[in-house]
């Protein structure tokens, strides 16, 4: 019974741990403040949100792969404990910050710090079926759901309410839960080898995370900088195709730098934050966060049980054709389908990925925090102030639809290049290994 208890505990801490690092990576700006502000401030808050998140991912893919390489088990713990404490200092010192410009700064530290509880919890969650289940749930549905603003009635007048997402109780809560979890795997100190030979870095993940991330980062700058250019007012059909290109591509180089199929995840995370995008800002009630974290767990569980990445693509390429077919809906209606489609098929594409390899798996759910391309986009009726340049309603479901059929073509070739995993005798099980859920 006390095992089954402590196991429990284990589950709710990298459930809890995963939803609070992946929030602080998108943390949120509130904008209706900045109306005294200088452009310079306001572009440096905007600009620092998928900068943040991409810095974050990064961090927490580098800190994966330290610790699965040359730490134990145990050193997995300890190191998410500090990042957790890392989030809950920054958020209580923010208030005593003399100048709300410092936000931007508290905003970097703040990601870099939820990367490292992400890469460092992912390490030892994703060893047993159970952790590895509440980790991916953590992260899933708290990327469907956003950044807790609307949950929590943040006023929009006081900038430094941005300090409250995630919370501090829910900050708190894991830093208490992960403490206990270090008590519990005290003993868990891992395998010790007499070995001198020196042990190679891999740093193709890391690689894997810096090439999709800065990748991606410069093409939806770009993109914005596009249109922005007020002077030349169109479709910007070019110069969407373009930065397409450069995600698929981007998607497709990270893939196949991965070991074996892992990139699948990568190629899923992918679609679903274009697809995400494309469905565009959704206000939810406080009692929603139930039924997403319910659904989203229905649609892991489906994933795991029968898992298909293509079937997972085919799912978000019809969420794509909801989101420009009914791209002008603005009703209860309209963000009920929008929320439910969403949060099955993120949770499907999570369980059906699967990734072998600890690292993979943290970069594909890292990946969910990305800006996409279809962020970029200034879609009229929805961007304020107007411009001259914006792009019409329609055009996100479409450009989310060319990407996720990009990445579809993409998991063909990686499915070509690479081998199936089971025509080649499985190698002796590792405690880097991610547990079969």
């Amino acid at each position: 019974m006390r095992r089954w208890i402590g196991d429990g505990v284990d589950v709710v801490t990298a459930f809890l741990g995963a939803a609070v690092a992946g929030i602080a990576l998108v943390l949120p700006i509130t904008f209706s403040w900045t109306a005294q502000s200088t452009p310079y401030r306001i572009a440096s808050l905007i600009n620092s949100v998928p900068r943040g998140a991409t810095i974050g991912m990064i961090v927490a893919v580098t800190v994966a792969v330290l610790i699965t390489t040359f730490a134990s088990p145990l050193t997995g713990w300890i190191v998410a404990f500090g990042g957790a404490l890392g989030l809950f200092v920054n958020h209580f010192a923010g208030r005593d910050v003399s100048s709300a410009d410092l936000l931007t700064t508290l905003n970097y530290i703040d990601v870099v710090f939820g990367g490292i509880l992400l890469g460092a919890l992912g390490t030892v969650a994703l060893r047993r079926p159970a952790t590895a289940f509440g980790y991916a749930l953590g992260a899933a549905s708290f990327f469907v759901f956003g950044d807790l603003t609307d949950l929590l009635d943040l006023p929009d007048q006081d900038p430094w309410s941005i300090l409250e997402t995630p919370p501090r109780w829910m900050i708190g809560t894991a830093v208490v839960l992960l403490f206990v979890a270090i008590a519990r795997h005290r003993n868990r100190v891992g395998p010790h080898s007499d070995s001198t030979v020196p042990i190679d870095l891999p740093i193709t993940p890391i690689l894997a995370a810096t090439v999709l991330g800065l990748i991606v980062l410069a093409a939806s700058e770009w993109l914005a900088g596009q249109y922005n250019n007020v002077s030349a007012p169109g479709d910007n059909r070019l110069e969407i195709s373009i930065a397409v290109a450069a995600t698929i591509i981007a998607a497709l180089i990270a893939a196949m730098l991965l070991p074996g199929r892992d990139g699948i995840g990568v190629l899923l995370a992918v679609s679903l934050v274009a697809t995400a995008d494309a469905l565009g800002y959704a206000p939810r009630p406080w009692w929603s966060a139930f039924a997403v974290l319910a659904l989203t767990a229905l649609g892991l569980f489906a994933g795991l049980r029968a898992p298909s990445p293509f079937l997972g693509l085919l799912a978000l390429m019809g969420v794509t054709v909801f989101a420009f077919v009914d791209a002008h809906g603005d009703g209860a209606v309209h963000y009920i389908v929008a929320t439910v489609l969403l949060t099955v098929t993120t949770g499907y594409c999570c369980g059906a990925a699967r990734p072998h390899y600890g690292p993979s798996a943290v970069l594909a759910l890292g990946a969910l925090f990305l800006p996409s391309i279809v962020t970029a986009l200034p879609v009229e009726n929805e961007t304020w102030p107007p411009r001259d340049n914006m792009a019409a309603a329609t055009t996100p479901g479409r450009v989310a639809l060319m990407i996720v059929a990009g990445c579809a073509i993409a998991l063909l070739l990686l499915y070509r290049l690479r081998p199936h995993p089971h025509r080649k005798p499985a190698p002796p099980a590792r405690e880097d290994k991610v547990a079969d859920i």
